[in-house]
């Protein structure tokens, strides 16, 4: 059964992978509301161990040490994507969805390669694989 905050995330991924896919970029202020509303979620929630929440802001800041280092090859709003879901989902559940999401990725990235709809420098947006590993972490429950 999905929870209404779980729906949320849900819509609020899609959402955002339409921003990703049409303009390449999300709007900062969305990210900032959307890491005030994780880390409101948690403190009114409460049923979170402390500890898996900060493993899953170490992996999302893990991302966004690799997006500093790799001159933007990971966007910076895909890197703090996986820091709120970090701080929503704890590091567990945060490492399911990033499984599920670069499990996803990569298939669909060997089809577009054997097909030659893309080269190897060929960029894809990371919201979209997000969101269905995400959604595929809440199905596999």
């Amino acid at each position: 059964m999905w929870k209404i905050s779980q729906m949320l995330c849900a819509g609020i991924l899609t959402g955002l992978s339409v921003m990703d896919i049409r303009d390449r970029k999300i709007p900062v202020n969305i990210l900032v509301l959307l890491s005030l509303m994780a880390v409101g979620y948690q403190i009114s929630a409460g049923d979170e161990d402390i500890r898996l929440i900060i493993g899953g802001v170490c992996v999302g800041a893990v991302f966004l040490l690799i997006s500093k280092m790799t001159g933007e090859g990971m966007g910076y709003g895909d890197s703090w994507a996986v820091l709120i879901l970090g701080i929503y989902l704890g590091i567990w559940r945060l490492i399911e969805v990033l499984a599920g999401a670069f499990l996803i990725l990569t298939a669909v990235s060997i089809i577009c390669l054997c097909r030659k709809h893309m080269s190897r420098k060929c960029r894809l947006p990371f919201y979209p694989f997000l969101a269905a590993g995400y959604i595929l972490s809440i199905m596999m429950q």
